[in-house]
């Protein structure tokens, strides 16, 4: 499926580029050697960026590691 169809960037292409390092819609972007057009495209890669992240805590965005008392 096209997620920008300005640019002809599909889901595959987003994906790829997030496994090999690309954290944000603008990594994508150059990843693809392209640069927005009319923007609707940008929540979806977000969303697609975000998915890939390790857990997080979804309300303020900081990692739940458990915290370990002192002895």
């Amino acid at each position: 499926m096209y997620v920008c169809v300005c640019n002809a960037i599909n889901c595959k292409s987003v994906r790829r580029t997030v496994e090999n390092g690309a954290s944000s819609v603008a990594s994508v972007f150059k990843a693809c050697g392209k640069t927005p057009q009319c923007g609707r495209c940008v929540s979806m890669i977000r969303d697609m960026v975000g998915a890939a992240r390790p857990t997080a805590c979804n309300d303020h965005g900081h990692d739940m590691a458990p915290a370990i008392a002192a002895e």
